[in-house]
């Protein structure tokens, strides 16, 4: 009992640890929007879902947390691997990471939280444990379609293009669909195909009891 205790302990530490590394993510986002005079950029998905993973966090929600992480994970990969490829080759690849270099230290450091918020969700995860339940991709599904007409709505036509709801921001062709219909599509594609990838890795799920196995 004592051991498990101890076990419990380290993981309530482990999962504070996270949450104040995004907490100070988040403090440095609003920063870097109160100085650019720009509210709007807020709408970006990556801070919105960024916000619910902290609310998530405080109330042990791995649930609440593994909604906004299957909006992210691929996206991130993409930003990642582009990110990377500018380091090491001296531009991009699929332009997202293109705006990257002209940035202030401050914007720089904000947008470097696409290479840990998945990461260290996941891990919070693995910490607290989940059982697969499909309601949290419908969830996901209901906040992407909430997000881009928000961001129609809310973003002015000829600003930054937020969420690229209005043309895509990588440097790929798209044009085989309208592109509000390809959009969901990817949108969409990329929420389902993280929901089954993270609900099938084993070290992310409760284990079943005992008792529960024998009734089968």
């Amino acid at each position: 009992m004592h051991k498990l205790f101890i076990i419990m302990e380290k993981k309530e530490k482990i999962i504070n640890i996270i949450t104040a590394i995004l907490c100070l993510t988040f403090v440095l986002v609003i920063m870097k929007f109160l100085l650019a005079g720009e509210s709007y950029l807020l709408l970006w998905v990556c801070y919105i879902t960024l916000f619910i993973i902290i609310i998530g966090l405080l109330k042990r929600n791995p649930y609440l947390i593994l909604s906004q992480v299957i909006i992210l994970l691929i996206p991130d990969l993409f930003w990642t691997f582009d990110f990377l490829y500018l380091v090491f080759a001296g531009h991009t690849l699929i332009d997202l990471a293109l705006y990257f270099p002209a940035q202030t230290l401050l914007q720089k450091i904000v947008s470097l939280q696409h290479l840990y918020t998945v990461p260290l969700s996941i891990f919070a995860i693995y910490l607290m444990k989940m059982k697969k339940n499909y309601k949290v991709l419908l969830a996901s599904l209901g906040e992407i379609v909430l997000i881009f007409f928000l961001t129609l709505l809310l973003v002015p036509e000829g600003k930054t293009d937020i969420n690229c709801v209005r043309f895509t921001c990588l440097n790929i062709n798209l044009n085989f669909l309208p592109y509000y219909l390809s959009w969901f599509l990817f949108a969409f594609g990329f929420a389902a195909i993280s929901y089954f990838i993270m609900t099938s890795l084993p070290f992310l799920r409760k284990k079943e009891s005992t008792k529960n196995k024998k009734r089968f």
